[in-house]
């Protein structure tokens, strides 16, 4: 499963709310709903988050393994 706990870490400690998404770097509420949910992304939108924050694909999404992910490769 892809997270994107990196960003939210990066958010808090760069001190950025939810507000300043919608508002200052112009992100819309729904991308924002996406970001919470962890629900899939095109590369163009990692691209903007990595443009908009000066940031890295490793500092946006990580990799967790689930027991989901286990069975769908035992599968292939």
């Amino acid at each position: 499963m892809m997270s994107f706990e990196p960003f939210w870490n990066m958010m808090r400690e760069q001190g950025i709310t939810i507000y300043e998404l919608e508002y200052d770097y112009e992100l819309n509420p729904a991308e924002i709903n996406r970001l919470k949910h962890n629900h899939n992304f095109t590369l163009q939108f990692i691209n903007k988050i990595c443009f908009l924050f000066e940031c890295q694909p490793n500092d946006v999404i990580c990799y967790i393994e689930t027991d989901e992910d286990k069975v769908r490769m035992q599968r292939i």
